[in-house]
């Protein structure tokens, strides 16, 4: 796994004459390209080692966040929860007992292959500090999900491996 750091991103092409406004400060992003494997039973996993820190150069600073999640998941699905630092954000709903989530990992319909979740969000937080978000996972039985490898992880012309990223992007309004 590695983290990058952009900083001082120009949009390409700039902006057109006489046009003010947002624009990308800095990027950060982690790549995560070797396998993991979580069980959760209905409490909240985290995805070890999978985060991204960005210090944000203004209190106003909005963070957009991109992820790309490969994943193999077979009799079960799995629920997507974003934390930066140990509050939940970008949730839907609360309705009944449903489970509040920032996005849904479904079943993969073959064993050996693997399906992408791609969520893209934007946070303020509010802050110049050093702000980490982190994925966790929910589940409310004993099923794994698989990261970058599908659920059988077959050695074989039909079994794959893949990359998840998640990207930081601050931006101005």
């Amino acid at each position: 796994m590695s983290q990058l750091k952009v900083n001082s991103i120009v949009p390409v092409g700039g902006l057109p004459s006489g046009a003010s406004g947002g624009g990308i400060i800095q990027t950060v992003s982690t790549i995560k390209t070797n396998t993991a494997s979580f069980t959760s039973n209905g409490s909240e996993v985290e995805f070890a080692g999978f985060n991204a820190t960005i210090t944000p150069s203004s209190n106003s600073s909005k963070i957009l966040i991109m992820i790309s999640l490969a994943y193999g998941a077979t009799s079960t699905t799995y629920k997507l929860r974003i934390k930066r630092g140990s509050t939940q954000i970008l949730l839907g709903d609360a309705d009944g007992s449903r489970q509040r989530s920032s996005a849904g990992l479904g079943l993969v319909g073959d064993n050996n292959q693997c399906d992408t979740c791609t969520f893209i969000g934007i946070d303020s937080p509010a802050t110049t500090s050093a702000t980490t978000y982190k994925l966790f996972f929910t589940n409310d039985n004993t099923r794994a999900i698989r990261i970058n490898r599908s659920f059988d992880d077959s050695n074989s012309s039909v079994g794959g491996r893949h990359v998840s990223t998640l990207t930081l992007m601050e931006i101005t309004g």
